[in-house]
């Protein structure tokens, strides 16, 4: 999983009162002081009253040390930024942590009152490297996912130029707040993947998230997280190709066999799930806590630290805990099915991968992979995994690809 789950480093949206447009800067930054003198009820009293109702008080206290937890003491924060999204003016300021450098984001309506305060990895990195050219043959272009009147998501077609119908692989991301390539501190996941693919013959859809392009809408929901838009992303891939797989990574290969048994029938030729769990989410995000306090890389020395950060999270993204039934539901999917594992990850484990064997070894529409060097983010590396490793810019290497390829073309 990525961010909230993943890296745990999302938190959930705050909001605010009024304010003009004109002091949009320094009413954020007045805010953000809440948040790093964990004035909770200050941030409480400023709460828009038509999401007062969503949220509780003990929900806006310990954010900062919730992130602290993770990526190190707090350092500094930068200037504030901002641009229009959807039905806001967002504020973004890059937020220095002695381990990591994470996103401030504040939202304001166009009526002045705040809609979100989130702590996140970074949603822009810093000039694109184009270590990853598109192919010569290969064309990309922009289209959008409509899953309702009201929900819109951007999005990009890559379509591979090596045979007159490709197949098309539709990308469903992890937890949080994504962009359509999946970017994660120095990487680009989804990105990797549809440029490597379009060499191989395959096209593919990628899409912004929900609670990326609608920051200040609350998601209550795995239907809201993740299931509604990947079905309407699938959709509009079948006016593209009339072959099409669904390719979930973290919580999107989690809900893969899900999102597959709720689609019309004959809409998905397959699904491929990269790192997808199949124990419970209090188990994952235990170990995860479990992991990060052993290798040294967080403020989490302690059980009473560990349980301070799961009961956060709990509170504030409950519908990560419900049960999914995904193992069971991809027991009686009768379509091909690759799970995929990276040996070194460390947010979805090798323990997931034999519960997937296990489950579902003996099937013979269903394809096991393991890579022992490869990360949660299938990129390889030695010694113990943690989220630093990120940073450094990577590509997917070869036989995951060939792997997809084979799943896919043979």
């Amino acid at each position: 999983m990525k961010q909230l789950l993943a890296l745990l480093l999302a938190l959930a949206p705050l909001v605010s009162h009024a304010q003009t447009v004109d002091d949009g800067e320094s009413r954020a930054e007045q805010l953000f002081g809440y948040l790093l003198r964990n004035q909770s009820d200050s941030l409480y009293d400023a709460l828009a009253e038509k999401v007062k109702p969503l949220l509780k008080r003990v929900q806006l206290k310990d954010a900062l040390a919730q992130a602290e937890a993770l990526a190190g003491k707090y350092v500094k924060h930068g200037p504030w930024t901002s641009s229009d999204v959807a039905d806001s003016r967002v504020y973004q300021s890059t937020v220095t942590f002695k381990n990591a450098e994470l996103t401030a984001l504040i939202g304001l309506d166009p009526g002045g009152r705040m809609t979100a305060i989130r702590l996140m990895p970074p949603m822009v990195l810093t000039p694109e490297v184009d270590d990853m050219p598109l192919p010569n043959d290969a064309v990309e272009t922009d289209d959008t996912v409509r899953t309702s009147p009201l929900i819109r998501l951007p999005a990009t077609i890559t379509l591979s130029g090596r045979s007159p119908q490709p197949p098309m692989v539709v990308m469903v991301h992890g937890s949080g707040a994504l962009d359509r390539n999946e970017t994660v501190m120095g990487n680009q996941t989804f990105r990797d993947l549809a440029r490597q693919l379009a060499d191989r013959g395959i096209s593919s859809l990628r899409y912004d998230k929900r609670s990326f392009v609608y920051p200040s809408q609350p998601v209550s929901s795995m239907d809201d997280e993740t299931t509604l838009d990947a079905l309407a992303a699938i959709a509009l891939a079948r006016t593209y190709s009339n072959k099409v797989y669904l390719l979930g990574h973290s919580l999107g290969a989690m809900m893969a066999p899900v999102i597959a048994s709720r689609a019309d029938k004959g809409q998905l030729s397959g699904i491929i799930m990269l790192a997808a769990t199949a124990r419970p989410m209090l188990d994952v995000v235990n170990e995860q806590l479990q992991h990060l306090a052993s290798a040294d890389t967080t403020t989490i020395t302690t059980q009473t630290d560990i349980e301070q950060v799961i009961g956060e999270v709990r509170r504030q993204s409950p519908h990560y805990f419900e049960p999914q039934h995904q193992v069971e539901t991809a027991q009686v999917l009768s379509l091909p099915i690759l799970v995929m594992q990276g040996g070194r990850d460390y947010q979805v484990t090798m323990a997931d991968f034999q519960l997937w064997q296990q489950a579902l070894g003996h099937r013979s529409n269903v394809t096991l992979l393991s890579f022992p060097d490869l990360n949660h983010l299938f990129l390889p590396g030695t010694g113990t995994s943690t989220p630093q490793e990120y940073l450094i810019r990577q590509s997917i290497p070869s036989p995951v690809i060939d792997a997809i390829e084979h799943f896919i073309l043979q």
